[in-house]
């Protein structure tokens, strides 16, 4: 059934692509505007993706440590992208929930509890600039994507108050988790998942969505870079454009890793700046390339590590295995 499922999203993903390049005025549109393109920006945005993914490491690295002694940079880097090959083939990239499943011999619910920390500060801040962004845009637009966004817009504004409000008071939600995990059976694994909020204070708070804050204005600027790269725009038009499509695209979690929505947003919210379309969708696609399927294509690095240690395991009974030496050793194994 999973597997049907994926290639379902797959497909879609794939049709929605099609039906939005048959769309373009002109056929040859896109070639057009790669024949006229800037590869200056385009390998810009490439070199980009160190920042990006290195935001992202030192967020999740700063959370498992905050938790966890000896756990190494390579082991949490490793988990990080496992998450993200999860996550490419998973609605609404849920999949990187799975990042505990890589470093062994941890507390796997305690590390889903972090991974759902990470994630709440990156939809916190995606959901409020976009959420502001769409404003901007105005909701009365005539374009007819836009226009119909005021439900979305409405329930945002509730989402936006909820999620600052328990991000910023994260003893508030703790106390919140606690007599609800208390109810479950004695033997459950999620009754540890409050202890991800274990020490964990308002600065620590501060400091996650700051480093969440960083990352997603690197996103940003590799979106204007590559729209850039295809036609003119200003910041403040790849800023609105980017932040409401990211908004809108994360309440629509329906295809492989977002594929065929992500470029239908874009080009809506970029066109009703007047935005060639054409130029967006490329810029689109190149964006899925560079930080949704590369970061993914290296996670299957770590996949198969697990596979392989998982098969030795079976075939030695009685003996584990630990993807973190430094655990069995129980010695501090930071990277210098």
């Amino acid at each position: 059934m999973k597997k049907w499922l994926y290639w379902v999203k797959m497909l879609i993903g794939v049709g929605l692509v099609w039906v939005l390049y048959q769309q373009m005025e002109r056929r040859d549109a896109i070639v057009d505007a790669f024949r006229t393109t800037d590869w200056t920006n385009i390998v810009l945005c490439v070199v980009m993706l160190a920042p990006n993914m290195g935001l992202a490491f030192l967020k999740w690295r700063y959370l498992v440590t905050h938790r966890m002694s000896g756990v190494r940079n390579r082991d949490v880097a490793g988990s990080l992208f496992f998450g993200m090959t999860l996550g490419l083939v998973t609605p609404g990239r849920i999949g990187e929930l799975g990042r505990g499943l890589f470093l062994e011999g941890r507390d796997p619910m305690l590390l889903t509890g972090l991974t759902i920390l990470d994630k709440l500060a990156n939809q916190i801040v995606i959901i409020t600039l976009g959420w502001c962004s769409l404003a901007a845009l105005g909701l009365g637009s005539a374009n007819p994507v836009i226009n119909g966004l005021w439900p979305l817009f409405l329930a945002g504004g509730v989402v936006i108050a909820a999620g600052w409000i328990v991000m910023l008071h994260p003893a508030l939600l703790r106390r919140m988790l606690v007599p609800l995990t208390a109810r479950l059976k004695p033997e459950s694994k999620w009754r540890s998942l409050p202890a991800a909020l274990d020490h964990f204070r308002r600065r620590d708070s501060l400091i996650v969505l700051a480093l969440t804050i960083t990352w997603f204005m690197v996103i940003t600027l590799q979106y204007h870079i590559l729209v850039q790269a295809f036609t003119e725009v200003n910041l403040l038009q790849s800023f609105q454009a980017v932040t409401a499509t990211l908004f809108v695209k994360t309440l629509l979690p329906f295809t492989f890793g977002d594929l065929g929505i992500r470029e239908g947003l874009a080009m809506a919210f970029y066109a009703a700046q007047g935005i060639s379309e054409a130029a967006v969708f490329n810029a689109s696609l190149l964006v899925f390339v560079i930080n949704f399927l590369t970061p993914a294509l290296a996670g299957l690095y770590p996949l198969l590590r697990i596979r392989d240690r998982r098969a030795a395991a079976d075939a030695m009974p009685g003996e584990s295995l630990s993807l973190s030496p430094s655990v069995a050793n129980g010695t501090s194994g930071s990277d210098d």
